[in-house]
């Protein structure tokens, strides 16, 4: 992970400062002229939940919502799918060759992509990954329900209430595999500018701090930067990673109330234990978090299992250049923080999407290593070239910068704090780690068993 932390070095009196980039909460459409491709509008009505990006590439606080016409005739488009969709099932499976089948006769007639299409007909996770040698082709299972439409535009599990996974995320994460693989492989990270933070020293050099200054501090160190690497800055993948990001920033400086029990944030956590430090910078990212994946003796299951996401930290400091400068060790109550996080990273999926989404990605990005590295298209014998690069995704505002913001709280001591940090997706670290688990094969087994004859089925196991 290549992102920097980043603080001054200047003290205050009396008061605890944190910075962090401006995350607002709030959906995002797709018009139709976002989702045109050379392949026609085969998207419809995606909604992204976190940040707004403008047209000039920058974050803002602006809250967005669906009108209720949007909601509704996104909400007939997924009425519109195929019933058994509506059938909760422990294994939904989806064969690539039907996926890429049904992908092709959208391109051919220019129609919108069916519903069940769009959101992977209802998956909630993808879980395994199978080579089924007897039909020439590469299966993905996991669990699948009905789905319906919140109030803010979101495509969710009806019983689960957690957002589905979308094809043009999949696509992203097929298309970067490679990406994972090399150099910064897929990651975002959120960081003040070097001039940024010496204006904010110089600012602390002649003003001290006070609660009224915080609009002031906030303009001295100005917009931080978006950094991505490894999958397309305008799409929607990006978009989440980046939101994530933000969320989390939010969370630990206590910009935003912690939804779940017992998470405080990083400022009530320092207040709580009168710690006494004379500065910090806490670098937070979040990174892949699996178990070895489960594999039968033939190599031709792949399970994914484990938690997914875990949350990291370092501690950091400025030096006079303005240069973000890590320790590469954490802060005892930085890694209190994140510990805490990680911990209860399930229960943030149920009440805040965008780290379910975040997750999904993940998954996804795992599956495409593993198809990769494992060279299954060619053991199928199977050409994508739909899902490899002809079906174009919608384009998106890419998020470039975004506005600091701070919050504070009452100390004995005198400190100032700025969280930088990001997402890393380590595909294929969790590719490459398996272990050989007798039960998988009894998945090929059952989710072989095509129930259906069309491109998705339901199997019991």
């Amino acid at each position: 992970m290549t992102a920097h932390c980043a603080k001054s070095g200047i003290k205050m009196r009396k008061y605890f400062l944190s910075l962090v980039a401006l995350c607002a909460t709030f959906v995002f459409l797709s018009d139709q002229a976002n989702a045109q491709g050379n392949n026609g509008n085969l998207f419809f009505g995606s909604v992204i939940g976190g940040v707004k990006v403008d047209a000039e590439n920058i974050l803002n606080s602006e809250t967005v919502e669906l009108d209720e016409n949007q909601r509704q005739q996104l909400q007939d488009r997924i009425a519109g799918a195929d019933r058994d969709i509506n059938n909760d099932a422990d294994w939904r499976v989806i064969s690539f060759r039907g996926l890429e089948a049904v992908l092709a006769e959208s391109v051919e007639t220019g129609k919108a992509l069916p519903a069940e299409v769009q959101y992977m007909a209802g998956l909630q996770r993808i879980e395994v990954v199978m080579y089924d040698e007897e039909n020439n082709d590469i299966l993905l299972a996991g669990p699948g329900e009905g789905w319906e439409v919140t109030p803010e535009g979101l495509v969710v599990g009806s019983t689960t209430g957690q957002p589905v996974l979308q094809l043009e995320d999949f696509l992203v994460a097929m298309r970067t595999a490679d990406n994972a693989r090399q150099g910064q492989g897929i990651s975002v990270s959120i960081d003040p500018t070097e001039e940024g933070a010496r204006n904010l020293r110089r600012f602390y050099r002649q003003n001290g701090f006070t609660p009224e200054m915080k609009e002031m501090v906030e303009d001295a160190m100005g917009p931080q930067n978006i950094t991505l690497t490894g999958v397309p800055e305008d799409s929607r993948f990006a978009q989440l990673l980046t939101i994530a990001d933000y969320k989390m920033k939010r969370l630990s400086m206590g910009l935003d109330a912690s939804p779940v029990a017992g998470m405080p944030s990083l400022l009530e956590i320092l207040q709580t234990n009168n710690a006494r430090l004379s500065s910090m910078a806490p670098r937070f990212w979040m990174e892949t978090y699996y178990e070895p994946l489960a594999v039968n003796a033939d190599k031709t299951v792949w399970q994914i299992r484990g938690q997914g996401v875990k949350t990291l930290t370092e501690d950091g400091f400025i030096n006079r250049q303005g240069e973000a400068v890590d320790q590469g060790r954490p802060n005892k109550w930085a890694q209190q923080w994140a510990d805490s996080m990680t911990e209860r990273y399930e229960e943030l999926c149920t009440v805040e999407p965008v780290f379910c989404e975040l997750r999904n990605l993940m998954d996804m990005s795992v599956v495409a290593a593993i198809i990769s590295r494992e060279g299954l298209l060619q053991k199928a014998g199977m050409e994508i070239p739909m899902i490899a690069g002809t079906v174009t995704t919608p384009a998106w505002n890419a998020p470039r910068t975004v506005s600091t913001h701070c919050s504070f709280v009452r100390m004995n001591n005198s400190w100032l704090v700025t969280a930088s940090g990001g997402v890393q997706v380590d595909s294929w670290a969790v590719a490459e780690n398996m272990e050989e688990v007798e039960s998988t094969q009894e998945i090929l087994n059952v989710a072989s068993e095509r129930t259906a004859d069309r491109w998705w089925w339901n199997a019991a196991p």
